[in-house]
């Protein structure tokens, strides 16, 4: 017999060894086995390689797939995403609206006066404003203070005084008006074009309605003045107020964005539910 120690590894592992089962109370053999520890080997990585095939079918062919993160239809993640942002402009909408009624019953019922008394009054209206919009930094704040000094005895944006001879309306902005006001064309304002990063005024002092966004317009301002005229500025890149703020004439509400193809600001003048043409009663550059 050969000394097991000579065996070499290739051998040992072809060597068949015998596996039995035996019946414990007659000890007597009931199956058999003879196997190698290679062809054990074999077997069991045919047996893992066997259930590896059936699942991949499973998985492949049925409903699982889709779990998988590779298989997640595009689509789907983006319209998930774009509800999520839908859900949260509603929560947004809903908040600015009632800020925006809210400040409309109070102007209505008198209990907000649009007079330069009321001018000191902020932290009144601060007080009881539900939505808060992002504080303007320290640079933008020096910015409004001295492009306002800059602008204040500024003939040339002032306007003209209307027929009524109660308000004068100076310009929102700095441009050239590229589209007129048209009620034939259901055109109900005028379209300033204007340079980039150029400040959006108010036209007159007033308290501001209405402070948001709209995705077809972009920021959106609406300011009601004495005598029930409203303001409009449609097409900023920023906003520097809220609905509830008091503004004087002139003060820095908005600003343009950076593309000076695309900053244009429409502008609108309504005396209660009729839209003026705002040529009529501004001084336009």
């Amino acid at each position: 017999m050969r000394n097991g120690n000579n065996i070499s590894f290739f051998q040992r592992i072809r060597m068949k060894y015998k596996v039995s089962v035996l019946n414990e109370n007659t000890l007597e053999e009931v199956i058999h086995w003879r196997v190698s520890a290679l062809r054990f080997v074999f077997w069991c990585v045919t047996l893992l390689m066997v259930v590896l095939a059936l699942f991949s079918t499973l998985i492949l062919t049925t409903p699982l797939r889709d779990l998988l993160p590779e298989n997640v239809d595009v689509g789907l993640r983006k319209e998930v995403v774009r509800q999520a942002i839908v859900m949260d402009s509603l929560v947004d909408e809903v908040s600015a609206r009632q800020a925006y009624i809210s400040t409309f019953r109070n102007v209505v019922m008198g209990n907000i006066a649009i007079t330069d008394t009321t001018l000191l009054s902020d932290s009144v209206l601060a007080r009881k404003r539900d939505e808060m919009l992002i504080e303007k930094s320290e640079k933008e704040q020096l910015f409004c203070e001295n492009f306002e000094q800059a602008e204040q005895y500024n003939l040339a944006s002032a306007s003209q005084e209307t027929a009524t001879n109660t308000i004068v309306f100076m310009n929102p902005v700095k441009g050239i008006v590229i589209d007129s006001f048209s009620v034939v064309k259901n055109h109900l304002g005028i379209d300033i074009q204007s340079d980039a990063n150029s400040p959006v005024l108010s036209a007159y002092q007033g308290v501001v309605l209405f402070a948001g966004y709209n995705p077809q317009e972009g920021y959106i301002v609406q300011i009601i003045h004495p005598n029930q005229y409203i303001s409009v500025y449609k097409g900023a890149e920023m906003v520097y107020k809220k609905s509830g703020d008091i503004v004087k004439t002139g003060e820095v509400i908005a600003a343009m964005g950076n593309d000076k193809p695309n900053c244009m600001l429409h502008f609108e003048l309504w005396s209660g539910m009729q839209a003026l043409n705002p040529s009529q009663y501004i001084v336009l550059e």
